[in-house]
């Protein structure tokens, strides 16, 4: 009998292992850095010491949430991948991923036995979108919103949908130096899960490396200053890389 349960390991920035009544989802694979792009934290898995996969979903192109170069020497291309764009969808069936599939906002998908998944909107890279996914198991609901900005799409998504258990939810408040914020920063993530009914924060989007996109790029928020501004209806989970977190029943 498969334990009903929902788990998180953070690898690095908005990637994680979620485990959803034992079906496991990679989220916003990152594993390379480049020279102008470092993680600012250890990476906390390696390719080869990821579980099999039920699916894998990215939120939108940038490279620190859709690594082409790692997809290339993925180990299991048979599993399936969505992505936000036509696109991205070509690249990874060109890298091998025969189910990458590209999905808009409102789609929705049953990627286990027992799992299914809601495309979220999420806001915008410039012209392209970004999505967020919603999980549903046996076990509970999942909010995961890799690139998410503002608070108000998750309004939306709530006032039609049931409260989740967990919401993972960016904290770094990543900004153009003379420009506006890219994503959420620790009073919106947690202002977010509270509007999603979420009792439990788990802060993705956290560091950021010295590199040189930090000389255009500053963060304005850790997942330390989170958990100083949640409330006691919330507890946010302060989660380091390569850990394995079990959402309690």
């Amino acid at each position: 009998m498969i334990k009903q349960s929902i788990a998180v390991t953070r690898v690095v920035n908005s990637c994680v292992v979620l485990e959803l009544d034992g079906h496991a989802v990679l989220t916003d694979p990152w594993f390379t850095e480049r020279w102008w792009l470092r993680r600012g934290e250890p990476l906390g898995l390696r390719l080869s010491d990821l579980p099999p996969l039920a699916g894998i979903v990215v939120t939108n192109l940038a490279t620190n949430h859709w690594d082409l170069r790692a997809l290339r020497s993925f180990p299991a291309k048979d599993a399936p991948l969505y992505v936000p764009t036509r696109g991205m969808a070509r690249r990874a069936r060109a890298l091998g991923f025969g189910r990458a599939e590209c999905l808009e906002w409102g789609q929705t998908r049953d990627i286990a036995s027992g799992v299914s998944m809601r495309v979220v909107p999420s806001g915008r890279t410039a012209v392209w979108p970004n999505n967020a996914y919603a999980f549903s198991a046996a076990s509970g609901r999942v909010f995961f919103g890799g690139e998410a900005a503002d608070v108000a799409p998750l309004e939306r998504y709530r006032a039609e949908h049931p409260p989740v258990d967990l919401a993972l939810l960016p904290v770094n408040g990543l900004r153009l130096l003379f420009g506006p914020r890219m994503v959420m920063g620790p009073d919106q993530a947690v202002a977010g899960s509270s509007v999603l009914g979420a009792p439990v924060l788990v802060p993705v989007h956290d560091a950021h490396g010295h590199d040189p996109l930090s000389r255009l790029f500053r963060p304005t928020g850790t997942a330390s200053d989170a958990v100083a501004l949640a409330g006691p209806d919330l507890r946010v989970v302060d989660l380091p890389p390569g850990e394995r977190w079990e959402l309690p029943r």
